[in-house]
């Protein structure tokens, strides 16, 4: 339970992160995020990995990450994904 709970704890923090970008950057938003979101959906495929394995992958491996507020920009298009991912088409069904 108590891995559930840090987990959940992680993706709050993610999603924290992510709306003080949003709001930061305001309508530049999309165009910032769009390359990190690539990056990553790059990295996930050229691996057959998910979002998560793909993230840890750039944090150890690309440079790009060492650059001032790449943290939180692939923070917030790592957010993006998995919102897109899991949650696509979830409003439609609700709403029948």
């Amino acid at each position: 339970m108590e891995k559930k709970q840090t987990t959940f704890k992680s993706l709050q923090e993610l999603k924290e992160v992510q709306e003080s970008v949003k709001n930061q950057l305001g309508e530049k938003y999309e165009e910032v995020i769009t390359p990190y979101v690539q990056i990553i959906q790059m990295t996930m495929k050229a691996n057959n990995e998910n979002e998560f394995q793909a993230m840890k992958r750039i944090k150890e491996n690309l440079e790009i990450y060492s650059k001032k507020d790449a943290p939180l920009l692939f923070s917030a298009a790592l957010i993006e994904i998995t919102e897109g991912k899991h949650f696509e088409g979830f409003v439609d069904q609700v709403k029948g």
